[in-house]
């Protein structure tokens, strides 16, 4: 009996461990993919994956069209939205104030047109890729809808570990 029981304690403490190592590793990916900048493009866009390099080509407006010859609408989100700081470090490696000073360059160049569009929420951001074929915009990735294609960079997923765009620290979220 006293066997009986203590094989009962141990099997129930190893299924409760189980439990946890299995909660763990679902908070786990919910917060690595929480952490994610998800790029997302229209449905309709056939390029399924870029590099980061070709990423931060667009971002830069070193590339202005996709593969296919459609014009690329580079979304990005309104100034002082700590969510935009954190994308464009993580997609172009600069800091906000650099990237805001190339962006005038390139348009006193002629080499830009009006520039990135400025949104002001995620769903405001999925509506707008939702609507505009073109569209190339990031969004966390836990606010991801099916409105929207989300893009393989450097052939991850944001729900995969060594996905690139990682904030460092979660940024205040809007709606």
């Amino acid at each position: 009996m006293y066997r009986t029981a203590t094989a009962m304690i141990l099997v129930g403490a190893a299924a409760l461990g189980g439990l946890c190592l299995s909660s763990q590793r679902v908070r786990a990916q919910q917060t690595s993919t929480a952490d994610a900048l998800a790029i997302v493009v229209h449905r309709s866009n056939p390029i399924d994956e870029l590099s980061s390099a070709q990423l931060k080509r667009i971002y830069m407006f070193d590339m202005q069209n996709w593969p296919h010859g459609r014009k690329i609408t580079v979304m990005v989100r309104e100034k002082g939205q700590p969510e935009r700081t954190e994308a464009i470090r993580l997609i172009c490696g600069i800091a906000e104030a650099e990237y805001e000073r190339h962006v005038l360059l390139q348009t006193f160049r002629g080499s830009l047109g009006p520039g990135p569009r400025a949104i002001q929420s995620v769903s405001a951001m999925l509506r707008f890729v939702f609507n505009v074929p073109g569209a190339i915009g990031y969004i966390p990735a836990d606010q991801i809808d099916g409105s929207v294609k989300i893009l393989r960079i450097d052939g991850l997923l944001p729900t995969e570990p060594a996905y690139p765009l990682r904030r460092s620290k979660r940024v205040g979220r809007d709606e």
